[in-house]
């Protein structure tokens, strides 16, 4: 399993690494939209796997582990509260594209909760590295 798992993580890696660099590569063209579209839609469906795998692996993987249904109900209700959260946070304004093109809806709003979530979460990760860090330095003494 542990072999599956990595090879989907290179896979995916490799995808987002491509249309990055075909991104970049057509910023000049004619056809930034689509590949605007075509960027974003990739972003979707990664925001969308992980959310997905955040609320599927721990009940997936419930046996395999020593964790209590406590934890695992904790760590499923922080996973709902950041993805609805985020969701109420993001504000869903529209936005005007480079070529004039006025995007509202749907798309905006879960783009807007999509950037709130990674924003929670990098604020999260360095809290928990400089306090852990800081922590761990005050142990030593």
């Amino acid at each position: 399993m542990k072999k599956i798992s990595k090879i989907t993580v290179w896979v995916l890696f490799a995808i987002s690494i491509i249309l990055t660099v075909l991104y970049v590569l057509n910023i000049k063209g004619d056809s930034l939209d689509a590949w605007t579209y075509t960027y974003l839609n990739w972003a979707y469906v990664m925001v969308g796997l992980s959310v997905l795998l955040i609320i599927l692996l721990p009940i997936l993987t419930f046996r395999q582990r020593t964790v209590k249904v406590k934890s695992l109900l904790l760590i499923l209700a922080i996973a709902v509260v950041l993805v609805g959260g985020s969701y109420l946070l993001a504000p869903g304004t529209p936005v005007t594209m480079a070529t004039g093109v006025v995007k509202e809806g749907t798309v905006v709003k879960i783009t807007d909760t999509a950037l709130y979530m990674t924003y929670i979460l990098i604020a999260f990760s360095a809290i928990a590295i400089i306090g852990g860090s800081v922590y761990n330095a005050l142990k030593k003494n």
